[in-house]
């Protein structure tokens, strides 16, 4: 599962690296939850950069809930997602995403990211307005906080992701579990479910004095 994230970068290196102008109104956010407006990189032809809303509904989905995700492995058949899979899916700029550990006594949320600090991209899905993360089974690392990741993209398999002519046999291969060994994971504030929005919701929180033992 992915229900919050951070987006850490500016107008500037979104530009630099995902080859588009940058969305008017794109910066740094630290919580980005349901129903807030993020930056996304789409193709429809041309490779742009939009604000949408994250949380997917389609136009014809009247009374649904909008989703934050959609499980990869049955996206491309579910008719929620059936469409804006085969048609229109994106690229979800970030530099950290958040997990509520789901198991044992410490349930301090955990940041994960890329162990270079790099700017990366959640394979997405987009509808006019709204989006979602798609999301696979947990890497090693993951495993132990939650029973679902967001589907990571390498940079090389990104302009793959977004070709309206990719088969839908090499998409589904894009859609697997981030290697463990070049992510970490850190233990963080729990102001992250506050609704909180400043940069020391990434920094690491220390473990309170009495509970090492």
């Amino acid at each position: 599962m992915c229900s919050r994230y951070a987006q850490g970068a500016d107008a500037k290196a979104l530009s630099e690296r995902f080859g588009a102008a940058a969305a008017p109104g794109a910066e740094p956010r630290w919580n980005l939850s349901g129903g807030r407006a993020a930056p996304v990189v789409i193709a429809a032809p041309a490779r742009r950069m939009s604000l949408l809303r994250f949380g997917l509904k389609p136009a014809w989905a009247e009374g649904a809930e909008p989703a934050l995700n959609a499980r990869a492995e049955t996206a491309a058949d579910k008719p929620y997602f059936r469409e804006a899979f085969r048609r229109r899916r994106a690229l979800v700029p970030a530099t950290a995403w958040f997990e509520r550990p789901r198991r044992g006594a410490d349930k301090a949320p955990r940041l994960f990211r890329r162990r270079d600090a790099a700017l990366f991209a959640f394979a997405g899905l987009w509808e006019p307005g709204c989006f979602a993360i798609l999301t696979v089974a947990p890497n090693s690392l993951v495993a132990g906080i939650h029973d679902r990741m967001p589907a990571l993209l390498a940079p090389h398999e990104e302009a793959e992701w977004l070709d309206p002519a990719a088969p839908p046999a090499r998409l589904a291969e894009l859609l697997r579990p981030y290697p463990s060994e070049l992510l970490e994971s850190v233990r963080v504030s729990a102001r992250v479910e506050s609704g909180a929005d400043d940069p020391s919701l990434v920094e690491a929180v220390p473990h309170p004095q009495g509970e090492l033992f």
